[in-house]
Formats: structure tokens, C-alpha cells, sequence
């Protein structure tokens, strides 16, 4: 006879079960000097860096922002290869309205943290660090605690606007490290009166299948007519009617499907059976040759079906005969002059679920 646990017994064991499974996991914080990190990244102890900065909406006159940097590892350095982030809270210049708003924490979504690197030099490895001397800014970090991919960075005190111009605090510049290059994330500020901004950062790229979605592409203007097939299979915005290689350095010569497929394994896309699933959520295209003549390239959409953008016309989810795309090697591919006769095969691209927004190195 199988034995009855009370219902308060099961509830109580299942909750704590999520807890133990959501907990937050601490990451080791340790406090450094601008020189400390920058021998870290370079032999010669000097880096160069890509800024970028996002107003906060809280209720403040004057100015206010997070700032996002980003530098990448030098040969012959500890962090060779490896990307480094970090982040600012500046409200200096901030002037509360009716009250001084308070800033007490920021969530991002990060993902990995690379912890392999001693920041201090005390012979452990370390996973962030905040640099509390050679730089700007005058409050630290109590804590960084990870849950998942996101990460809750909680000041050491409030970073708080000022009365006047010129009053208020900043942060000082606080880091750590990915194997991956920066992207576009929306970073959660958190105000002490518990009011939680959205507000535009930079972190670790995250691939992710876009929906199909043609009024972004089929402007009439500038990103029609600028933008070809390989641009919107890799969902890349450039304005510069991308081709496979180019901005490797190894465009094709001919239009063969060896040729552009190689060309776009330049370009950092890596190729997939056709029955299979592209990892790490990235996007699987399909590549078809006019030997000869042209290239035109298909992308999976969120939901299964399949998608194109015929040069600088509009996108579209149907073929040449108006039947919505279930398979790109099924589909009709042959126009008034263009027959796209040759199946060359499938690849994974880092796309994004923001039209425009991939993560590909394309040119």
C-alpha cells in the first residue's frame, strides 16, 4: 500500500525545491585599479575602448546616464581573445524635481562569466571587479549575485541625483569578462523607491530567431533599397547590400555554390546538415545558386516557416508562384530571368529577435 503524505508536506517540499533552484549564485567582487585591468587585456597595460551611454528616465532635470565600455583582449595578454565589459551609473549631474531619486541596483542579462582571471593579482581567480582608484566615480558594489543568465549588481549605497548640478554621484566603473562580443540588451536600472527603467545597454551578444516581420525591411527607402537577400537571411541591417566574404576578406569570384557558401563560412557562419538544428539559438538560412548569374539566400522564421527579400524588392513569405514558404528546396525559385536552379545547403547564423539587429559580421 503506497503511503499518503499530507498535502501541506508536498506543497512545502516542491517550494523549496524551486527555491534551491532559483537561488542567486554570488560572484566574487574584488576592487582593482585601472592599470591592474589594463595589464590584464594588454602587455602593454594599455587598451583601447568603445563607449557608449543610455540616458536613465528617473525624475531629474539635467543629465544622467549608464555607460557601457568594451575592449578585447591582445595576444600575449591573460584575457587574449576575451572580451571585457563594464558598466557606470553617472547621475553628477542630475537635479531631483520634486524629490532626489536614488538609485540602488542594475539587473542585465549576461550570460556566461568567464572566471579564470585574477583581476588583483593575489594569485585567485576573480569574476568581477570594481575600480576604485585611476578611474572616476565614488560608490562600489555590495554584491553581484547571478540567477540564470541575469545578474543583480547592488551598490554599496545609493547613487543619488543632487540638489544642483554638479552634486549628484556616480558609481565607480565596475567589470567582468565573456568569451562572447558586446550587443545591444536593455539593462534594469532599480530606483530605492522600488520604480525599476528600462534603459539600453551592452553585453554579451544573444542569438535569437527573429519573427517574420516585413514591415521593418520594406520601408521603400533607405533599408530596401540598400539591403539585399544576404543582409535580411542574417537579419543584419548595413546599408551596403552585404555579400558573403566581403567583410572577411574572402569574397567570392564566382558565382558558384562552393564559392558563396565558403564565402559566408568567412563571414563567421557555420555550416549545418539539412536535417539539423542550429545551437546556442541561432538562425538556420539556405543558400541557392543561377550558376553564374545569382546567389539568393532563405531564413527560417520564428513559427517554421521560411522567408526571403529578392534583392532590393520587398520581403516577402511566399515563392514565386504565391505559396507561402514550408521548405526553401520545395519552393518555386525561378522568376522572369532568375532561376535559382542549385541547392548549396544550410548554415547557423547569430541573428536577433529584433528585425535589423544580427550579430554577424557582414559587409
Amino acid at each position: 500500500m503506497m503511503n499518503k503524505k499530507p498535502f501541506s508536506y508536498l506543497y512545502m517540499s516542491a517550494l523549496v525545491l524551486v527555491v534551491l533552484f532559483t537561488a542567486a549564485c554570488p560572484l566574487k567582487v574584488v576592487n582593482v585599479s585601472a592599470p591592474d585591468i589594463n595589464c590584464v587585456f594588454d602587455p602593454s597595460c594599455r587598451i583601447t575602448v568603445t563607449d557608449s551611454s543610455a540616458p536613465i528616465p528617473i525624475p531629474a532635470e539635467g543629465t544622467n546616464f549608464l555607460q557601457s565600455r568594451t575592449f578585447v583582449g591582445k595576444p600575449g595578454s591573460p584575457a587574449n581573445g576575451l572580451y571585457g565589459y563594464e558598466y557606470r551609473i553617472d547621475l553628477r549631474n542630475a537635479v531631483g524635481i520634486t524629490y532626489i531619486p536614488c538609485i540602488s541596483s542594475m539587473i542585465i542579462e549576461f550570460g556566461p562569466v568567464v572566471s579564470t582571471l585574477d583581476y588583483d593579482g593575489d594569485g585567485s581567480s576573480d569574476q568581477v571587479f570594481v575600480i576604485t582608484s585611476g578611474g572616476l566615480g565614488s560608490i562600489g558594489l555590495a554584491s553581484a549575485d547571478k540567477i540564470g543568465n541575469e545578474i543583480t549588481f547592488t551598490f554599496s549605497s545609493p547613487v543619488c541625483a543632487g540638489g544642483r548640478p554638479g552634486d549628484g554621484q556616480s558609481t565607480y566603473f565596475f567589470g567582468l569578462v565573456s568569451t562572447k562580443p558586446p550587443g545591444f540588451v536593455t539593462a534594469k536600472v532599480k530606483e530605492t523607491t522600488g520604480t525599476v527603467y528600462n534603459v539600453q545597454a551592452r553585453a554579451p551578444q544573444k542569438c535569437g530567431i527573429p519573427p517574420y516581420n516585413p514591415s521593418y525591411w520594406n520601408d521603400g527607402g533607405t533599408i530596401q533599397h540598400n539591403n539585399n537577400c544576404y543582409n535580411y537571411a542574417n537579419n543584419k541591417r548595413t546599408d551596403t547590400y552585404a555579400q558573403p566574404g566581403r567583410a572577411a576578406g574572402a569574397m567570392y569570384s564566382n558565382l558558384t555554390c562552393t564559392e558563396v557558401y565558403n564565402a559566408a563560412i568567412a563571414d563567421g557562419l557555420v555550416p549545418l546538415p539539412a536535417s539539423g538544428n542550429c545551437p546556442d539559438g541561432k538562425a538556420k538560412i539556405a543558400l541557392f545558386v543561377d550558376p553564374g548569374v545569382d546567389y539568393h539566400w532563405y531564413r527560417l522564421d520564428r513559427g517554421g516557416m521560411w522567408s526571403h527579400k529578392p534583392g532590393a524588392t520587398q520581403a516577402t513569405n511566399l515563392d514565386n508562384s504565391g505559396n507561402p514558404i514550408s521548405n526553401p528546396e520545395t519552393a518555386d525559385r525561378c522568376g522572369d530571368w532568375l532561376c535559382y536552379t542549385d541547392f548549396c545547403g544550410y548554415l547557423c547564423c547569430c541573428s536577433d529577435e529584433i528585425q535589423g539587429q544580427g550579430h554577424e559580421n557582414i559587409n
